[in-house]
């Protein structure tokens, strides 16, 4: 198995996770591209290695699960910036920057200052533990964050598999994604949603995937586009 051969052991998951990412790997290399992410799976830290699984399974999804071709891959922007990889949509390009904000970003700093030695450094749950989350904060991040990657006269879409102690998409109703992206009061940290206005119209929409190998329904996805956007499409989900 790919996911043997490239681990080592090094990387314990259940059975199932196991099969499902090894699906993910065998994509990657069938598009040549698994050389390139090496050094990113097995040289780095859980967290590195996390997000760059993160990259690959999203890359799977749009294109096995989604029917989207990737026609390139880290293609330079603006400003020597670059995007993960670029699907066609017809005759278009949709440039897809993916962003996986993980559990960590929920300690306090108090806790970040004891790096791996305290909070950080243990299992992701804990027996009896609980605190304080606000989701909706890790969504305007990654929006913030990829901004600056994209160009003003394409089609950009923001790609979002967490690794939060809750999903985004296991909260009801959206409330985090509907904080996050459309709030107009400004009750939140004093900023309305950001699809609320045209602060960040260069995004196209953004697209949410939680993925289960466990359950029933092992991929949930979920595009909420930018009404505001300069450029807007549709990512249809079926």
């Amino acid at each position: 198995m790919l996911f043997d051969d490239i681990f080592e052991g090094n990387y314990e998951i259940g059975r199932e996770g196991k099969l499902e990412t090894n699906k993910w790997l065998l994509f990657v290399k069938d598009k040549n591209q698994l050389s390139r992410y090496l050094p990113r799976l097995t040289r780095v830290t859980n967290a590195m290695r996390d997000e760059t699984l993160a990259e690959i399974a999203s890359a799977y999804v749009m294109e096995k699960l989604l029917g989207y071709t990737i026609v390139n891959w880290e293609e330079k922007t603006v400003n020597n910036y670059d995007v993960d990889f670029v699907i066609k949509e017809d005759a278009d390009k949709i440039y897809c920057e993916v962003k996986s904000p993980g559990w960590e970003s929920e300690l306090t700093k108090k806790e970040l200052k004891k790096g791996d030695q305290g909070r950080r450094g243990k299992p992701k749950y804990l027996p009896h533990e609980f605190r304080s989350i606000a989701p909706w904060k890790n969504i305007r991040h990654v929006i913030k964050k990829a901004y600056p990657k994209f160009l003003p006269t394409s089609k950009n879409l923001i790609i979002v598999k967490d690794d939060l102690r809750v999903s985004i998409l296991e909260w009801p109703n959206k409330t985090p994604i509907e904080i996050a992206l459309d709030e107009d009061t400004g009750q939140y940290n004093n900023e309305m949603g950001y699809f609320a206005n045209r602060d960040y119209e260069n995004i196209g929409g953004i697209l949410f995937i939680d993925i289960n190998p466990t359950s029933s329904m092992k991929y949930k996805v979920k595009f909420f586009p930018n009404v505001n956007s300069k450029i807007p499409f549709i990512i249809p989900i079926y």
